[in-house]
């Protein structure tokens, strides 16, 4: 009997669907950190498949499923949805949001620039040249 390894967070109904398919699946509840952290790792591999959606209709169903991993964070964080939502406003009010296609190439600051140190800190997301 073919087994195919997942290892990987799956839907809530996951085992009913499996089963109705004829398929055995091998699975376990995770909480706490270990919820945690796979919700983090679902959370890039749907943003994979945002990346990879052909079409209107799997870009749709791709970011439906961001949005519940989102929702999934949340609860398994007691993060309230309402502040989360809130925060987002503030940011948005603040410095706006992702509409107009800004696409920063490269910036540039003096060197005694307090925010030097800060991009001098992630050289892997900040390559300095």
């Amino acid at each position: 009997m073919p087994k195919f390894y997942c290892n990987k967070l799956g839907r809530d109904k996951g085992s009913e669907g499996f089963k109705s398919e004829g398929i055995t699946p091998k699975y376990k509840l995770l909480s706490g950190e270990e919820l945690q952290n796979e919700l983090k790792h679902k959370l890039s591999e749907e943003i994979e498949e945002v990346e990879s959606a052909q079409n209107s209709s799997e870009l749709i169903a791709e970011l439906a499923d961001i949005l519940e991993v989102i929702d999934g964070i949340c609860k398994a964080n007691d993060i309230d949805k309402q502040e989360l939502m809130s925060v987002k406003e503030e940011k948005y009010k603040k410095r706006g949001g992702f509409e107009r296609g800004f696409y920063v190439e490269y910036i540039e600051m003096s060197e005694d620039n307090p925010k030097v140190q800060h991009f001098r800190s992630s050289p892997d997301k900040y390559p300095e040249d």
